[in-house]
């Protein structure tokens, strides 16, 4: 993750974020098996988990066979992928906001999973992406759907910032801040940054989904919250 967001900054919220994320429908069954369906096979293959949070991506690709640095801006997200890692990855701390602690041409895929969204400006942080990317490498990221959380008298067309709130991980929701973009601008900022887009994705619920919360496993079926990119970096 990155910014400042008390799900994942407080200790005790970002444990509860990371233990109900492990299993529920939104990551667990609708999310996260889009994305890796998306990214294939990621056999001896050097991957940026960026925006890990406690690392329920990156224990994935280790199981695959990749090479894996894991960064995230939260120092409480980062105790925790510590701990669930060990010294399978490499875990730092990082602001996806500032330039990235890291080698040019290190990696040969990029993962970003919900992390976007909590940033202002993507020029940055995807210009960052290129930069550690070597020649032919791939960015897959997901995000906030452009349609999500949109009411009716919202500017679909500006880049704005959404005050929510998140339950199912404390007693009252918490408060979260992320920001709406157009689709146009997602793919305008991801190609501006140096990358070839190779396609867009958005995700279906597993049939697992529907067996834990069928309610809302039929509102995802009808309508995305997230959006999967996936893009090659063009050549320089």
């Amino acid at each position: 993750m990155t910014g400042s967001n008390p799900l994942y900054d407080d200790p005790n919220l970002a444990a509860s974020y990371a233990r109900v994320t492990a299993s529920n429908v939104c990551n667990a069954e609708y999310e996260r098996p889009a994305v890796r369906a998306i990214l294939g096979d990621v056999r001896d293959l050097d991957v940026l988990d960026a925006g890990a949070a406690a690392g329920e991506h990156s224990a994935w690709l280790l199981a695959g066979g990749a090479r894996v640095v894991a960064l995230d801006a939260s120092e409480s997200m980062v105790r925790l992928a510590r701990a669930r890692l060990g010294d399978a990855a490499r875990v730092l701390q990082a602001d996806l906001a500032q330039p990235l602690p890291l080698p040019e041409r290190a990696f040969d895929l990029v993962l970003s999973s919900l992390t976007l969204h909590y940033v202002a400006d993507w020029l940055g942080p995807l210009r960052e992406f290129r930069r550690v990317l070597r020649p032919g490498g791939r960015l897959v990221f997901s995000t906030h759907h452009p349609s999500a959380a949109l009411e009716p008298d919202d500017d679909y067309f500006a880049v704005r910032l959404v005050d929510d709130a998140f339950g199912d991980f404390a007693v009252e929701k918490v408060p979260v801040r992320y920001y709406h973009r157009p689709l146009e601008k997602i793919v305008d900022d991801v190609v501006a940054a140096g990358f070839v887009l190779r396609a867009l994705r958005e995700p279906r619920p597993t049939p697992d989904a529907h067996r834990q919360d069928a309610a809302l496993a039929a509102k995802l079926r009808i309508r995305p919250w997230f959006l999967v990119v996936d893009a090659a970096a063009a050549p320089r």
